[in-house]
Formats: C-alpha cells, structure tokens, sequence
C-alpha cells in the first residue's frame, strides 16, 4: 500500500483544472495502480475525488490503509473531517456511492447537483 503524490494530473481526473487548488495522488499496492485521488485544502475539511481503476478484496484491504494516510494528511493539516466527492458529468446517479463510502467509515451522505449557465 502507498500513496504516491504526482505533479501531473492523472488522465482519469481531466475534467479537474490542472492549475486548481488540487493536489493528485496515485494509489498503489504490490499489483500497481488501483486508484487515482484528487484532494483540496477546504476551511473545514480535506476535500476527497477518488476513481477506482480496479476493485477486489486485496484493493479494498490496500484503499483501508490508504485512508489512513489521507486521515494523517487532514489531521496535519488541521482539519477535522474528509468529505468524499462523487461527480458524474452524465447526470447519473452513483447507487454504490454510499454503501462504498460507509465500508469506509463516511457519514452524513447526500446528494448534491449543480447545472451551469454560461453568461456570453
């Protein structure tokens, strides 16, 4: 299990502004790569984007571990909490989302969507 931190934004989160506040990070295990990670600095919690590249037991033995290097990360950044985000560009909702998350320990879930108008 290792978190790597990348300068490059990993091509699964191009829809994140490259020049944003994120930070990107690759997750690891013995087989290589299981997921990518995009995490922000927020007033009150450590912002979490999270894309599985691939699932199973072992990968979710390695993400435990992982999470508690992302909990160390929000703790010296003097955060309390780390607020998963889940966004989906095609309108759909994710039903795996929340039974995802709670194998996880997250609480307190909803749903957030937001539609943009351009102003010309």
């Amino acid at each position: 299990m290792s978190v790597i931190e990348t300068s490059l934004r990993p091509p699964l989160l191009a829809t994140f502004p490259e020049n944003g506040p994120y930070r990107w990070l690759e997750l690891a295990d013995e087989n290589g790569l299981y997921a990518v990670c995009a995490i922000a600095t927020r007033p009150e919690y450590l912002e979490l984007h999270i894309t599985m590249t691939r699932w199973g037991p072992r990968t979710r033995r390695s993400l435990s571990h992982d999470l508690d290097w992302l909990k160390d990360e929000a703790r010296r950044l003097g955060l309390p909490r780390i607020m998963g985000v889940r966004a989906n560009d095609k309108g759909q909702f994710d039903e795996k989302l929340f039974r995802f998350a709670r194998l996880y320990g997250f609480g307190e879930m909803c749903v957030f969507q937001t539609a943009s108008l351009a102003v010309d």
